[in-house]
């Protein structure tokens, strides 16, 4: 067994307790006992190896106008606690003047915190938790609008943010009436240039200013506070654990964004959790997913246990690479999105490469696989010297662990990546509401299908959901909603107590998302409460299971699927992977052959390659083991990527925002759904409107 079964915890309608195998009594051991806030985690972590590097920001210049980057430049950790001190006490002298607590109440005050992964997004939030207040992150994708909700729902009055995002704060100020201040992580007199100031000249800042200043807005930056601080220092007025740490607000791919209110005990015991399974000490950390995430949160707070540095990305995910080959990580987490998109550039110049290339890849990749299915580990001397080296370079060599989530990563996937990095990859599951510590493979895992066993200290459980068939007494595996208890679950949403008490069964918190109990105390996730879809073949089907199949084809770039209770088939929306695409396209187009190539999107057009579309990416899902029901019936082909529609199609980790996609195809949809033969009953027009409304 990989996770441990509480003997005599079944009860009616759930199924027995499940913890990890090495902490059966439900607790953490009493490991890092001494951190019980997470500034106390910065204590720690810049206070044991005070000269140590600890944040990483590589440097940058503009040769031809663009950037140039070079190596990291890092700050040790006694001066990033100083830093912290100065900016903490700066950020006291402007909350008095242009923010004052109410002192009788005793209430917590938020910082507003706006901008990409950046040292200065790190520092920023420990200076606010150095004097007790709650940061609430706002994702640098979002819309404009998501962002005004978010800084108007939690009552924002001093935000820290980039220089590129206060033009947007400021021109929307009548908005956002409630906000008071904006610090600029960059200097306003441009002396400084990086990747958002250097499009800014001087002059323009300074009208920014001067409109800023009009409108009752107090703008300045990073460095100005940071000498009010140093001028003025403060004493610290430090958090206790159950204070507010963050409000994360969450997602939205079904609905409204809500704030998830974590404590600083929540953050501290998710990153205990994590941390206690593995041995991070001297290693780097690799910050690209959106800090304001708690995914990303998470994993520093846990390397801050093991004392390790922490380098950013350029600001950029397509140079990601190019970052990761300069900074050497050993840890890294990833998103299922970006991990397909590298995957298929890797196959083509590995596996799937022709001449001497290919051919050893496919030897060693079937030579490391067959070692790994026998427990031998990852690593091979042999294959690993003559191909995969080479590709672990790519990562900067030296990765050890590779963590994924967010969203679900095909075997296939996770396979080629454990065999070319010939490290740890592994797959989690988490939410924002138990900061996303929920189950997690075992280091050393080499095995598929699943997501893992719980952290130490925490517990799960199955609950039966009869209405979708899913019961805790299913055989052979039991089947239902997990659910997850610890001191890591949330303490409730911003200003809606009620929805909260909906996501609570007791102290568990039901995560909405079905799974299998494995024979051996591993999850597998199977399918979703919220955004499953009933066809009209009376069959359930979740659509994220589909498009993970789908979007494993070489040819996909990006897929949507949906369905409709009187629609028999599904239908989909594919953007193709250009480069495979067009040449396999091409050869199918009927075309005068004394015309022009088609181009990428008259391609995408024609009915012949979006019919032998079809049948390519079904026959890849049969088999992938999707059922009859799961195969798409129909595709609309377009030429134009999901990033480059507006914002609202992701989330902040890189999840479909299935809304806004449905809204924005309403029209292909209805086409697909109106073909002969498509509909089990009279179709409704008002279907699609129907949905998007609810």
């Amino acid at each position: 067994m990989q996770s441990f079964q509480v003997p005599s915890s079944e009860s009616p309608g759930y199924s027995a307790i499940y913890r990890h195998p090495e902490y059966k009594d439900g607790t953490q051991g009493g490991a890092y006992s001494h951190v019980e806030t997470i500034y106390d985690l910065l204590v720690h972590a810049t206070g044991t190896h005070p000269t140590r590097d600890f944040i990483g920001t590589r440097s940058v210049s503009f040769p031809d106008g663009a950037p140039s980057f070079g190596e990291y430049e890092w700050l040790s950790g006694a001066e990033a606690f100083e830093y912290i001190a100065e900016l903490g006490s700066g950020l006291d002298h402007v909350f008095e003047k242009h923010a004052p607590a109410d002192a009788a109440s005793g209430a917590q005050q938020p910082l507003g915190i706006f901008a990409i992964n950046r040292a200065e997004w790190l520092l920023a939030e420990f200076a606010a938790f150095r004097s007790r207040r709650y940061t609430v992150g706002i994702c640098d994708t979002v819309s404009v609008e998501i962002a005004e909700h978010t800084v108007n729902h939690a009552d924002i009055e001093v935000i820290v943010c980039s220089l590129d995002k206060v033009p947007r704060m400021i021109e929307r100020r009548d908005t956002m009436p409630g906000l008071k201040v904006i610090v600029s992580m960059d200097r306003l007199d441009c002396s400084q240039k990086n990747i958002f100031s250097h499009a800014l000249s001087a002059a323009a800042v300074g009208a920014l200013r001067d409109k800023a200043r009009a409108l009752g807005i107090e703008l300045t930056d990073i460095d100005a506070v940071r000498e009010l601080g140093r001028a003025s220092p403060t004493p610290p007025t430090l958090p206790a654990p159950s204070d507010l740490g963050v409000v994360t607000y969450t997602s939205g791919t079904t609905g409204a964004q809500k704030g998830v209110m974590l404590t600083h005990a929540a953050l501290v015991y998710a990153a205990r959790s994590y941390a206690l399974m593995f041995n991070f000490t001297d290693s780097t950390y690799l910050s690209y997913v959106p800090l304001m995430h708690s995914f990303d949160r998470c994993a520093i707070h846990m390397i801050m246990l093991g004392q390790t540095r922490i380098g950013f990305y350029s600001g950029d995910t397509a140079n990601l690479l190019d970052d990761a080959r300069v900074l050497q990580p050993t840890f890294m987490i990833v998103i299922p999105l970006l991990l397909n998109r590298i995957y298929e550039r890797l196959v083509s110049a590995t596996v799937g490469a022709g001449g001497l290339t290919g051919f050893l890849s496919r030897a060693g990749f079937r030579a490391k696989v067959q070692s790994a299915r026998m427990g031998q580990g990852p690593r091979h001397a042999l294959w690993d010297r003559l191909v995969f080296g080479k590709v672990a370079a790519l990562f900067g060599g030296r990765l050890q662990s590779l963590a994924c989530g967010a969203a679900p990563v095909s075997d296939k996937v996770l396979e080629f990546f454990r065999v070319c990095l010939s490290c740890d990859v592994l797959q989690g599951y988490g939410q924002t509401e138990c900061a996303v510590s929920g189950v997690l493979q075992l280091p050393g895992d080499q095995t598929l299908g699943h997501m893992g066993v719980p952290p130490p200290g925490i517990d799960i459980r199955l609950r039966s959901r009869p209405d979708m068939d899913y019961l805790v007494t299913d055989t052979p595996c039991p089947r239902g909603e997990l659910q997850i208890r610890g001191a890591n679950v949330f303490a409730g949403y911003m200003k809606e107590p009620e929805l909260a008490q909906q996501t609570m069964d007791g102290e568990w918190l039901a995560t909405g998302d079905i799974v299998r109990l494995n024979p051996d105390g591993t999850v597998t996730h199977i399918d979703r409460t919220k955004s499953i879809l009933k066809t009209g073949r009376a069959v359930w089907v979740a659509p994220e299971r589909v498009e993970a199949a789908y979007t494993a084809h070489p040819l996909v770039r990006t897929i949507f699927v949906h369905g409709a209770m009187d629609q028999t088939d599904l239908v989909a929306i594919v953007v193709p992977e250009a480069d495979r695409f067009l040449p396999w396209a091409r050869r199918i187009a009927r075309k005068d052959k004394n015309a022009p190539e088609p181009t990428l999107a008259a391609l995408c057009a024609d009915a012949d390659v979006v019919d032998a579309l079809l049948r390519e990416l079904n026959a890849h899902a049969v088999k992938s083991g999707l059922t009859e029901p799961e195969v798409v019936g129909a595709l609309h082909c377009d030429s134009e990527p999901f990033e480059s529609r507006p914002t609202e199609f992701y989330t902040s980790t890189y999840k479909l925002v299935r809304r806004s996609v449905l809204q924005h195809y309403s029209a292909a949809i209805e086409r697909m759904f109106a073909r002969p033969g498509a509909s089990t009953e009279p179709s409704d027009s008002t279907l699609l409107a129907t949905q998007l409304a609810t």
